[in-house]
């Protein structure tokens, strides 16, 4: 009797938490306006996958066009996920860094109306600094 109890309270707890969970993300979704999947003609950038985890935590996963296929995507990283942190410099933007082995690279996000503004800052071992920014659309 004990252990159909305490299965039965374990279910119970398991299925609150559950829904408590979507509901904090439901709620992380619709105060951020970030999130979804933005797409530009920039073979350098050309997606940008950004969601919510149940902490209500920004993720966001980088794409380029793929050299051995153009009508593809590939992602940055190996397609790890990079958590988004507020900009310092950009009111309301979130920034993510990558760094390779020739330079260090931050994406800066900002959400502009109906585009999502992408700021790209490449920092290169050599001392040089690109900076461009990349119009985004759902």
């Amino acid at each position: 009797m004990a252990l159909l109890i305490t299965a039965a309270l374990t279910l119970s707890l398991a299925v609150t938490f559950t829904l408590t969970s979507a509901k904090q993300a439901a709620a992380c979704l619709s105060t951020s306006k970030l999130p979804g999947k933005w797409y530009s003609s920039n073979d350098r950038l050309s997606r940008i996958d950004v969601w919510v985890s149940d902490s209500c935590g920004l993720y966001m996963r980088a794409y380029s066009t793929c050299d051995y296929d153009a009508k593809k995507d590939c992602p940055w990283g190996g397609g790890r996920s990079k958590k988004l942190s507020p900009s310092r410099y950009v009111a309301d933007a979130q920034y993510v860094k990558y760094t390779w082995n020739n330079a260090s690279e931050q994406l800066r996000l900002a959400r502009d109306s109906a585009y999502l503004s992408v700021q790209d800052i490449i920092k290169w071992n050599s001392g040089k600094i690109e900076n461009f920014t990349v119009r985004m659309n759902k």
